[in-house]
């Protein structure tokens, strides 16, 4: 009869003790400790790790270069603030991440720097509407109608361009550039368009596609900052 109060007493310690493994600090973080391991475990303010938020930035940056120059132009303000503040976060947490995560990051603000400065560059200095038709049409030959490209030639329709941009690149100039981007633009807003109609492989493949034309002309980028400098 006397077991009762020994097994309440044991459960009210053990109580204690766990209460004591999980402690708040000061500044949004929290520290753990576990009594099988003795490291710390630091938990930033949105509860997400570094690599974490790095993911999310890679995430957040492609959607913005993914997007057409009507609806950038609408958001880039936002977008602006919204990169200050992703930033932040990641510089704060810029010593937890990994090295190979850390030339990610810094590899991903080069390119948000180019991408950024072509796009001051467009507001300050429109595409001609004319030369915005050739480009379009050399791109994309016959489906230089973009709006009306429909989900089962959409993949057909990133060959056609991803096709012209490996055979010409080395020639184009920056301003060149601008054109073939904003084609690409208009690409990208058709296949948000039409996204749910598109089939897994097919996704798959534009993504593929998608990331070999951001490596390319991050190449160009990279060669045009070379030539400014010399």
């Amino acid at each position: 009869m006397k077991v009762l109060p020994y097994t309440l007493i044991f459960c009210l310690c053990a109580g204690l003790l766990s209460c004591e493994n999980s402690r708040e600090v000061e500044g949004n973080e929290t520290t753990a400790t576990n009594a099988e391991d003795t490291e710390t475990i630091k938990v930033v303010k949105t509860g997400e790790t570094a690599e974490e938020e790095l993911e999310d930035f890679r995430t957040w940056l492609n959607k913005q270069t993914e997007k057409g120059d009507d609806a950038i132009r609408k958001e880039w303000p936002s977008v602006k603030e919204e990169l200050r503040a992703r930033n932040a976060e990641l510089e704060k947490d810029f010593e937890n991440m990994s090295e190979e995560s850390k030339k990610e990051y810094r590899a991903l603000q080069e390119r948000y720097s180019r991408w950024e400065e072509r796009q001051e560059r467009r507001q300050s200095q429109p595409l001609d509407a004319a030369k915005v038709k050739e480009w379009q049409s050399q791109l994309l030959e016959e489906h230089q109608n973009v709006g009306a490209i429909e989900a089962g030639n959409l993949r057909e329709a990133y060959l056609v361009f991803m096709g012209d941009v490996r055979a010409k690149r080395r020639s184009w100039t920056q301003d060149d550039w601008d054109y073939v981007d904003h084609v690409y633009g208009n690409l990208n807003q058709r296949r948000s368009e039409v996204e749910e109609q598109l089939s897994t492989a097919d996704n798959l493949k534009i993504r593929a596609l998608q990331t070999e034309y951001l490596a390319l002309e991050g190449s160009a980028d990279t060669q045009n900052m070379v030539q400014k400098v010399e």
